[in-house]
Parts: C-alpha cells; structure tokens; sequence
C-alpha cells in the first residue's frame, strides 16, 4: 500500500487550509490501515499535534511518499520523478503560467490527479471549495461596502462586519450579518441609498454561498426587468434589500435576431450570444459575481460600461466582489486578483488604473484569490469529507496502471491528467499546443513565479 503525504501550503501566506483534516486522516488510518506522513506547518488551521494526536507521521521529509495531496500548485523543488501529485493543478484550460509546472510533471515521469475533474457521471464536481468562495465574497463585499459608505458619510450597519477571516468560525461570520439584517428591519437605509439593490450572478456552489449570507438581510427578490420600478416595491422606510438574481437567459440573448436562448447552444458556442447584463448596472449598489468566464464568452462589465456609469453623477454602484476572479475576463475591470491582506481595490473608469484601498473615484473591486483560505476549518472540514473516500483507492492503486486500475472509482478515474510521465490522450489534444508555446521556463529552486494562478 502506498504511503500518503500531505504538503504544507507555501503558495500564500493567507492560506491555512489543509485538503484532510485530522478526524478523517484518523479515519482513514484505522478503518483504511493507510500509512499517512504529514509535513508540520506553522500556519495551517489543523496544529501538527493534531494530525500527530490522529495518528499520522509528523515529518518535514515527504520524499518516501508515494502520493502527495494539496491544494495549491506544486513549486518545482516538490516535483520528485515518479511520484502521484493530487491537488487542483490550474492546467486545463492551457494556462500558460502552469504549463512549465506541468511540463516539468511529465519530464519526471509523475501522475496527475486534478481535484477539480472528480466528477458525477454528469459533470457536476464532487469536490470543491466554492460554496466558502461564494461565503466569504459576501461577506467581505458587505463589509467593504459599508466601508465605504462610511467614508462617503453615510452611517449604515454594514459598518458593525468584519472581514470572513476576522471571525471565528462560518457561525459567528452569519450571526454577524444576521444582527445586521434585524437593524436594517428595525430602522431601515438612509434615504440617498434607496432602493438598495444587490445583484447576483451565479446558480452554481459560489453563487448558492453568496445567496446562503444574503437571505440573513431581509430581502425582496426582483427580476433584471423589474430594476427601473425597483423604488415603487421597495419598503419606503428603507427596510428591506432588493436583491436580483439573473438566471443565464437574463444574462446573455442570442446575437441572431429573432432566435431564442438555448442553454445547450451557449455552453457548446458561447461566441454566438451578447450581454443583457449593461442596462441593470445603473440600478445596483452591490454586485457579487460568481460566474466562470472562458474566452469567447460574453463580457457583463466592460470598461466602457463603467465610462458611460461614471460620466455624469456618481453612480450608485459602490463595491463588486468579483468572486470568479477571471482577470480581464465577464469583469473588464478585473485587472488583477487580489489577497486577505489587501483585498480591495478602487478602479478609476476614466484612466483604467486600480489603487489599492476604498478611497478615490470609481468602484471598489474585490477580486480575492483565496477567498475560501478566509474560513479555513469550515472550508477544509468540508472538502476533506468530500476527499477522503478518493484516498484509500488512491493508496490502493497500481502506479502502472493509474486510473485504468480496475480499482479506481469512476469519479478518482474522471480526475486524471497524466500518467507516469504521459497525458492521457484526451488531454494532450487539448493541451499540446499550450505546452508546446508555454512549457519552457520552471527552475528548480521551488519558487512558483512560473507556475502561480
């Protein structure tokens, strides 16, 4: 049976989470017999007394390790020849800042898991962090909002939050914003921010967390169409929180006059619709964003959007926690992701420049990387629960075979890249030209400036 290695994270100074927590790794050892071998850390949200106390091998040395599990990618000085690496790569699109890290995986003869291709028979991941991605981008956009409403000199309850990674838990994080929800019932908004309205995009896990910390503010729910006559339904006394959900026919409408949307034909040809999104712009206070963007897909927020917001009067849009991340992606104002530590952004729509902060004309963006790293026990406890079925038959596995050992389950099977040095062929289609472009350039002195997301 193999022996199981877990890394510490090194990408970030913000993050603490671990991808098995020390009651499964307990688990796993007595019900599984797993041999597991922990690196310490002193960040990580789990104490190595606490993987040591569950009965895992604490060392510094993972080298006898056959699988190694993580989460961020793997620096260069990590990548031993023959090994199996499981954590969530940043490869499959061809991003070319990883293709060095995935080409020096392939050089050293290595297997690749990707966490992010453990799937359902339907596509649907079985393993993911997004529902705390979706949390704490509320969160902290609430926060930051009120933030900034306070330099604009309005008093509203958003200023009693913190930020995610200030609480102590997911529970005290949503008791917070619960209080604020009852203030805003008892004495409602102030007249210039009414209606108050808070978009958002998303049906997926980040968009179902973002919902999950707005139903504790009490919401009135409008349709995009419904926007301009937003003031008429809303509380006059400014008691409530308009909040807009788009679904993606909302969102996008077929170029082709006269045709209708069709979700099969804008997954398969997303460059065939546009964007409904500009004309509900003028009407949100807050938008939280929480939709995967490829390239050819509609952009909802373009710079010139934001020009034409910001020409006359200031807006009433103030803060967009993007919570998708895509850099110049669906968000044009998105220029660059952000961490914990300096989360916002202001971004100026006449010069296209972002400073750093809540102060000075434009909107507050809140492109946080990391977000879910802000509730590292939850976020972990629940993706480890997620992951450790996947480790005994990974332990189990033959390292010639890979997935195509009759032992693997099929979602473990789905999540492979490449095998003892080669990609699996449905992989090096999509991949070949990327690397072939973008391969070159990883040291191996374990910086990850060649292969950081």
């Amino acid at each position: 049976m193999a022996t199981i290695g877990i890394r510490r994270e090194d990408k970030s100074v913000w993050e603490r989470r671990a991808p098995l927590v020390p009651d499964d790794v307990r688990h796993l050892l007595k019900d599984e017999g797993i041999r597991l071998t922990v690196q310490p850390s002193p960040r990580r949200v789990f104490s190595d007394e606490e993987f040591r106390d569950a009965g895992a091998t604490i060392s510094e040395d993972l080298s006898r390790c056959d699988v190694i599990l993580g989460i961020k990618e793997i620096p260069a000085a990590w990548i031993h020849p023959a090994k199996s690496f499981m954590f969530f790569s940043h490869v499959i699109k061809g991003q070319p800042h990883n293709m060095p890290m995935l080409r020096l995986l392939l050089e050293r003869g290595c297997t690749l898991f990707d966490h992010e291709l453990v799937t359902d028979e339907a596509g649907k991941r079985l393993i993911a962090f997004g529902r705390y991605a979706g949390l704490a981008g509320a969160i902290d956009s609430l926060w930051i909002l009120g933030r900034r409403l306070e330099r604009e000199g309005f008093a509203t309850p958003f200023t009693q939050l913190k930020q995610s990674m200030d609480y102590a838990d997911l529970d005290e994080a949503r008791a917070a914003v619960r209080r604020v929800g009852e203030e805003i019932r008892a004495h409602g908004l102030p007249e210039a921010l009414r209606p108050f309205v808070v978009g958002l995009t998303g049906h997926g896990n980040v968009g179902a967390g973002a919902r999950e910390i707005l139903e504790l503010l009490p919401i009135f729910e409008a349709r995009p169409n419904e926007l301009s006559r937003a003031a008429e339904h809303a509380d006059p006394q400014g008691r409530d929180v308009i909040l807009v959900h788009w679904t993606t026919s909302e969102l996008v409408e077929p170029k082709t006059p006269g045709e209708f949307y069709s979700r099969h034909e804008y997954h398969a040809y997303p460059d065939r619709y546009r964007s409904r999104f500009a004309p509900t712009l003028p009407h949100l206070t807050l938008l939280l964003h929480g939709i995967q963007w490829s390239v050819g897909s509609p952009r909802f927020v373009t710079r010139a959007d934001l020009r034409r917001l910001y020409a006359g009067a200031t807006p009433r849009l103030r803060v967009i926690g993007d919570i998708s991340c895509d850099v110049n992606g669906s968000l044009e104002s998105t220029l660059h992701t952000t961490d914990p530590g300096t989360p916002a952004y202001v971004y100026d729509p006449e010069t296209g420049e972002a400073t750093d902060g809540i102060e000075g004309r434009g909107v507050v963006m809140i492109p946080v990387e990391i977000f879910p790293a802000e509730f590292p026990k939850d976020a972990s406890r629940h993706f480890s629960h997620a992951l450790a079925p996947m480790i005994g038959p990974l332990a189990r596995m033959n390292p010639e075979l890979g997935p195509a050992d009759p032992a693997i389950p099929p979602a473990l099977r789905r999540s492979a890249i490449a095998v003892r040095g080669k990609l699996l062929p449905s992989w090096e289609l999509k991949l070949r030209d990327s690397l072939t472009r973008h391969g070159r350039g990883l040291d191996g002195r374990g910086a990850f400036e060649a292969a950081a997301s």
